[in-house]
């Protein structure tokens, strides 16, 4: 087959803008990123273009295979505005660490702040934690609230003890957001900020926050992002703990200070601080949604108030344990988020919003990204069992031309602007995988919005896998996987074959096999892999004296620790009952050695009094360490962790 060189004219456009353009492009400036996303936007215009002209409106063939290509055409624009938003988006961007630097130097007065941690029915473990990081926040003027809707006298006593402020109510109404209201009817600080149950400030929180509402009379919200120090179960499922970074650092750290360079940051909930004026004057956080945090922000808006989002790492918290816990979250996001469009406060009906923000503010994403990866998944088998083509197929030339350089341009604009939170294959797998559980959830949701309680994602030990398998997607793509593959060696054979022309074969058999790979790894993320620890280590690599000699701690957690010595062949013997002084924890900690070797000893804290386990949760989870990815991950470690995965070898 010969090709015109023509027909790479395009491909050849968006390699020359890649390889020449881009390395004099600076991500941090805001023409500089609006010059590639409007590049990668008329890449993609001018397939859209050549998609209605040459293989929707010319298109003859049955009425079935008509209908089915006008329906991929109308998924492929919708996409196309979907990406369009994206790319709106991440053309600004927006740091606010210099505002808080100088405003923390002007600062002198400092309004009184209450600390909410409202909670539900998690455990000691993981409100503990959070409670005593609350606790030891370095700022003149605050109260730690813990806003109890489980009426549990044992969190009363453990407040109480803790010295901490604890409130509960009668009726149970609203869920979080009635909660909160309550607390603020209890209440007078001038500012309030929220931490949920598994969400630990770090000590310098309102330091560097409440200097944005001091000298910025119209921000109601500042929001900080959410990081974690446990691995989410993406993360765990496919081995990629060490090489891939948490599934919402893509919003967290990429897409919200770009919101906030458009002025649609908006409170997640968690990790905020918010002026309770401005929430008095909006009528209080709104009911009408089960994503409060939200309607808040568009609450404010139309009174008059900004969310900004200040990108520093301010607290930690608990990613979702298994892969159930992440569906009951991400569910309950996506269901909030389609509520949206149904209450008064939301985005296309409440007053005083902008174009833009209305624009910004629709939950566009919730529903088009299920449909779209749907009918990636779909559109092959279609061809190959159905003979339903995809579109009017004109030439191989013409794919070249059009199609092959917008999904080129589209990936590496998605590597520039969100750097190493975005692999092809892996992010598309994982967008595939929640697919399954959030498709029910869209559906449902447009059709009843209302009714559903408001579900507390389970987190710490009692939300910890234990090896369950989410059966139902497992199954499904399974049946997916052997209709692929079934359909292209069907299609092989003269004699059985379904398909009456095969131009378009070989490009249904690339789209097949990259649909296996991806069906492939949504199979392994289905299998939670078991947490072999109660609590999470960090790396310290801190000196220390044990039995006389200096060691060094390696690592550390809540429960225990691993110890480097050089004590030459000397092994320390396995239950051997010791003692160790940990640094910023007093007096001395009683540990058992678990296992040991000629180099390192690991051993579990015994009897420590409530002080040293507050000292020692503050030490651990208020700023100073992290269990975060921060080197970009090669393609040689991603395909290596998931073999090992597939496999079944153990990281350790």
């Amino acid at each position: 087959m010969s090709f015109d060189l023509t027909s790479f004219q395009v491909l050849l456009a968006v390699a020359v803008f890649w390889l020449l353009v881009v390395p004099l492009l600076s991500k941090t400036r805001d023409s500089h990123r609006a010059i590639v996303t409007i590049f990668t936007t008329l890449i993609g215009l001018n397939y859209l273009c050549w998609r209605y002209f040459k293989t929707v409106v010319p298109f003859e063939g049955t009425t079935v295979n008509e209908v089915w290509v006008n329906t991929i055409f109308v998924v492929e624009i919708l996409a196309f505005i979907e990406v369009c938003i994206f790319f709106l988006i991440m053309s600004r961007h927006c740091s606010r660490s210099a505002e808080a630097d100088e405003y923390i130097q002007k600062l002198q007065h400092f309004p009184s702040v209450d600390v909410f941690i409202p909670t539900y029915n998690e455990d000691i473990d993981v409100l503990e934690k959070t409670i005593y990081g609350a606790k030891h926040l370095d700022y003149p003027d605050f109260k730690v609230w813990v806003l109890d809707d489980g009426n549990r006298d044992w969190l009363k006593k453990f407040c109480e003890e803790a010295g901490v402020g604890y409130i509960t109510r009668a009726e149970h109404l609203h869920a979080k957001a009635g909660n909160l209201n309550n607390g603020l009817a209890r209440t007078s600080g001038e500012l309030f900020a929220i931490f949920d149950a598994d969400f630990i400030p770090a000590t310098n929180f309102l330091r560097r926050t409440v200097g944005f509402f001091i000298f910025n009379k119209d921000i109601g919200i500042v929001q900080t992002p959410q990081h974690f120090f446990n691995k989410d179960p993406i993360q765990s499922n496919l081995y990629l703990e060490k090489v891939w970074p948490d599934e919402q650092r893509l919003f967290f750290s990429s897409m919200a200070p770009c919101r906030d360079g458009w002025g649609a940051a908006f409170c997640c909930g968690s990790c905020s601080i918010i002026r309770r004026e401005a929430v008095e004057k909006a009528g209080g956080i709104p009911t009408s949604s089960i994503t409060e945090d939200l309607l808040t922000t568009l609450c404010l808006l139309k009174i008059g108030y900004r969310t900004v989002y200040l990108n520093e790492k301010l607290s930690q918290g608990m990613a979702a344990n298994s892969v159930a816990g992440y569906f009951i979250q991400r569910g309950r996001w996506c269901r909030g988020g389609i509520q949206c469009f149904f209450v008064p406060e939301g985005p296309l009906r409440a007053k005083g919003l902008t174009i833009l923000q209305r624009i910004l503010f629709v939950p566009y994403g919730w529903i088009m990204q299920p449909i779209t990866r749907m009918i990636l998944l779909l559109t092959p088998i279609f061809y190959l069992w159905l003979n339903l083509l995809p579109l009017h197929f004109t030439s191989t030339p013409d794919l070249l031309y059009h199609q092959f350089p917008m999904f080129l341009a589209f990936a590496l604009s998605m590597q520039w602007l969100v750097r190493k939170k975005y692999f092809p294959v892996i992010s598309t797998a994982i967008g595939v995988f929640t697919m399954f559980r959030l498709l029910p959830v869209v559906i449902s949701s447009l059709i009843k919005p209302f009714g559903e309680p408001f579900r507390v994602t389970p987190k710490g030990i009692a939300g910890a896998a234990t090896t369950t398998v989410d059966w139902k997607i497992f199954s499904v793509t399974s049946l997916l996987l052997a209709v692929s593959l079934s359909g292209i060696i069907v299609n092989l054979i003269p004699e059985y074959r379904i398909l009456e022309k095969m131009q378009f074969f070989p490009y249904a058999l690339f789209w097949c096999s990259l649909n296996v790979i991806i069906l492939l790894i949504c199979m392994l993320i289905c299998f939670d892999a078991p947490r072999k620890r109660v609590e999470e280590r960090f790396i310290v690599n801190e000196p220390t004296i044990y039995d006389g000699q200096e060691v060094i701690i390696e690592d550390i957690s809540a429960s225990g620790c691993k110890i480097r010595h050089f004590f030459g062949k000397r092994i320390v013997e396995w239950g051997t009952l010791t003692k160790l002084k940990v640094p910023g924890v007093e007096g001395e900690l009683e540990v058992e050695v678990k296992n040991s070797n000629a180099a390192h000893f690991m051993g579990q804290f015994r009897n420590m009094t409530r002080d040293q386990r507050e000292a020692l949760i503050v030490k651990l989870f208020t700023g100073k360490y992290d269990n975060e990815i921060h080197e970009t991950a090669s393609l040689h470690q991603v395909i290596t962790a998931l073999f090992r995965r597939a496999l079944g070898k153990d990281l350790e």
